[in-house]
């Protein structure tokens, strides 16, 4: 034998004694939560929220004013600095063309095809072109001094 031929005895599942416990099947409201302490808490935080909004805008705006004129106070110190590190590059210009140019007759610094390029309008504009200044230089020096913005006001 296998133990599949005995029969399973089973037992049915009765209710306990005495029965089951009474259903409770009637309506039990719920209770209701008073509605003036969310109100007033929203009413709190909105009139703290709009005085403190208030607070921060002047606090803002007194900041940008203080920037403005800080900027407006650093520009000619920037511009002058700007100018001056201009000429420098065409002190250093020249120096370089006087090095370069040494060995040829009738070479005169500073002039193009004998017309004087220095202290005069014709040929110092205000805004120099790109090859003046960087005349003497690497191509690679020319596009990091072109890429770098340094000088924004």
């Amino acid at each position: 034998m296998t133990g599949f031929s005995k029969v399973a005895v089973y037992r049915q599942d009765l209710p306990p004694r005495g029965g089951y416990a009474p259903m409770a099947w009637a309506h039990v409201p719920a209770r209701r939560i008073p509605l003036w302490p969310f109100v007033s808490l929203w009413f709190a935080s909105n009139l703290f929220g709009y005085f403190y909004h208030i607070s921060e805008k002047r606090q803002y705006w007194q900041n940008e004013m203080e920037t403005d004129e800080s900027r407006s106070c650093i520009e000619p110190v920037l511009l002058a600095e700007q100018d001056r590190i201009l000429l420098r590059q065409y002190r250093a210009n020249r120096d370089e063309e006087t090095k370069l140019m040494k060995d040829v007759p009738d070479w005169e610094v500073g002039t193009w095809f004998g017309d004087k390029v220095f202290k005069s309008r014709t040929f110092f504009p205000d805004r120099p072109h790109l090859l003046d200044y960087y005349g003497v230089s690497r191509p690679s020096t020319q596009r990091l001094d072109v890429n770098a913005s340094q000088w924004q006001i």
